[in-house]
């Protein structure tokens, strides 16, 4: 063997050792920002920080944030069967940073627009969110939906959405996210 031939195997195997280890850290849990337990889920809170909580400290703080959100949101019921590993919140600068369709960014401001005098279903106070069930929603075009919403408070439409968050079958690796200082969607999404 040549030592041309011995670089590139010394080079593919380091390479893969580091590899290895890099892969190897970022599954190693992490602790949970509040009780210090081992963790894989994270937290974007609305200055995109991620913050590793354990999946109560998790639920709990979202719920908070949503709650004390002065803009209105549109909610899709995560599916996260399907689709795992986060529940983002995107305004319309989010949604065009991610390029989804003008078709789709309008369609998510018109549905926003109609929440405006509403009443929630479940409570009778002001409606201040859009929700649709899951199955409203052909993932991922969100100018297919054609459901009408059910016109929900934050309270109520957290009490539908911390179920599906506590029951999750898999750990928020890609974050769970607060809303931010805009109105917009929380929906799940493919990695």
């Amino acid at each position: 063997m040549d030592s041309e031939t011995l670089k590139i195997i010394l080079y593919v195997l380091a390479g893969g050792v580091v590899l290895f280890g890099l892969i190897r850290l970022a599954s190693k849990p992490k602790k949970c920002a509040v009780c210090g337990v081992d963790t894989k889920d994270e937290y974007k809170d609305e200055k995109d920080k991620n913050t590793p909580l354990c999946k109560n400290h998790l639920v709990e703080r979202w719920k908070k944030d949503v709650i004390s959100s002065v803009h209105n949101m549109m909610v899709i019921e995560p599916d996260f069967v399907h689709y795992p590993y986060a529940y983002l919140y995107a305004t319309a600068e989010k949604l065009k940073e991610w390029k989804y369709t003008k078709e789709d960014q309008n369609n998510i401001s018109t549905i926003l627009d109609t929440i405006q005098g509403k009443i929630c279903k479940e409570c009778g106070s002001k409606a201040t969110v859009a929700y649709f069930k899951k199955e409203d929603y052909n993932f991922p075009y969100f100018a297919k939906i054609s459901a009408l919403p059910v016109y929900l408070c934050k309270g109520c439409a957290v009490k539908k959405v911390e179920p599906f968050l506590r029951s999750s079958p898999k750990d928020f690796v890609e974050g769970v996210y607060a809303p931010t200082n805009d109105r917009g969607i929380y929906h799940v999404q493919e990695f």
